[in-house]
């Protein structure tokens, strides 16, 4: 069963996963309201892909200046985030933990801080959605794993009801993502060997991964199109349920509702 949802908020709305995650939210019909908040607008014009963009708002945030460019308005029940880039895009490590990382975090603890609180768990009533990636680990060696890893253990800490992370492998796209990794360079040319192999370990579209995460925010419980997550557990500093979502069940998920789903 689905809640029923006025709005929600994609933070990230024009990255390979957020554009998709936007076009999702509005096809779906899910949401009456869908406010997209990211660095720059996204150019919808003479773009067929974007259907119902009159349930459509966007509106561009200084992430370093948070309080002050964020819009006011009533945080929704639903927060999805897929901010991110890439250390070739960012120019330096550093910077590329500044957008990957800290954007992420300060914007969820914004969201968290203005959001409507449980009187008896003081919990905020969202549901955070977030796009990480495969190998997430915050003792990992590698610069990408180990800040994926560390903000999945930030948001997990911060204090919402729920928490969805989802963890796709490499991500198989329509447009040319800029500052492509040296390493996903690589991996792309063996995406047809890895998908002979095993396409359900290896590699999954943006647009399979955003449609995942918009039934993971729409459904009452962790499970999603009766898939269960990888891992579900509470977290103990905060108290929050937090779901993770591999690869392989992010395939489910998609397999599961398009099966069930009556094709017009």
């Amino acid at each position: 069963m689905s809640i029923p949802l006025n709005s929600c908020i994609i933070l990230g709305g024009t990255g390979a996963v957020g554009k998709c995650l936007v076009k999702d939210a509005l096809s779906s019909n899910a949401f009456t309201r869908v406010l997209s908040l990211g660095r720059r607008p996204i150019s919808t014009e003479n773009d067929s892909s974007f259907t119902n963009l009159a349930a459509l708002e966007q509106q561009s945030v200084d992430f370093e200046n948070i309080e002050t460019t964020f819009p006011q308005t009533n945080v929704p029940q639903v927060v999805f985030c897929a901010l991110g880039t890439t250390r070739a895009a960012a120019g330096s490590a550093e910077n590329f933990k500044k957008i990957d990382q800290q954007y992420v975090i300060d914007s969820a603890r914004y969201v968290h801080e203005k959001a409507p609180k449980d009187p008896v768990t003081g919990l905020s009533k969202v549901h955070f959605v977030y796009c990480s990636s495969g190998g997430a680990n915050p003792n990992s060696f590698f610069l990408y794993t180990k800040t994926k890893g560390e903000t999945e253990k930030a948001l997990a800490e911060i204090g919402f009801e729920r928490v969805s992370i989802f963890q796709p492998s490499f991500l198989k796209t329509v447009e040319p993502r800029a500052g492509v990794r040296s390493a996903e360079w690589v991996v792309g040319k063996l995406v047809p060997v890895l998908e002979f192999i095993s396409e359900k370990n290896s590699t999954i579209s943006v647009a399979s991964v955003a449609l995942a995460m918009r039934l993971a925010g729409t459904s009452e419980t962790a499970d999603v199109q009766g898939v269960s997550p990888k891992s579900l557990g509470v977290n103990p500093k905060s108290k929050t349920k937090v779901a993770y979502f591999s690869n392989p069940n992010i395939h489910d998920i998609v397999n599961k509702y398009n099966t069930s789903s009556p094709k017009l």
